[in-house]
């Protein structure tokens, strides 16, 4: 979504490394070691799908970005876009685990995307939400320590 709302490459890099911490409080939050979402199937796979020219989840950002409705972005990307289903599944999982007051404050990424999916806000006001977000040690609590 970064790419499609033409905020850069720092910008993009500052999400897809909030996104890669926030996947391991997640994981954290059900059992696994964070171990493993620091090798290719957590950061790995996270930088060939958010940086990939042909990931179809890259491509659905991207065009929610530039305002296409989700469900004509859907009908027209060939294969699946895993994505999308992950995101909203795993924001309903976590509220089995977490307060739903509190939820945006520790797992905003995952919260804004589901929004976003769900058609409750834009792309831009989910970015908007997300950089005012309190600065804070993003690793505090990551590797369960």
């Amino acid at each position: 979504m970064c790419e499609g709302l033409d905020l850069g490459m720092n910008a993009m890099s500052s999400l897809v490394t909030r996104g890669c911490v926030e996947m391991g409080k997640m994981g954290l939050l059900f059992g696994a070691d964070v171990e493993t979402f620091v090798g290719l199937a957590g950061v790995g796979d996270t930088f060939g799908t958010c940086l990939g020219p042909l990931s179809r989840n890259r491509q659905v950002g991207f065009r929610l970005a530039k305002g296409e409705k989700l469900e004509d972005v859907l009908n027209s990307v060939d294969g699946v876009s895993e994505g999308v289903y992950t995101a909203l599944a795993l924001h309903e999982l976590i509220k089995t685990k977490v307060k739903p007051e509190v939820i945006d404050f520790k797992f905003p990424i995952i919260s804004g995307v589901a929004s976003i999916l769900q058609g409750n806000i834009t792309p831009a006001y989910g970015m908007k939400k997300l950089m005012e977000y309190p600065v804070r040690d993003e690793n505090r609590g990551a590797t369960g320590r």
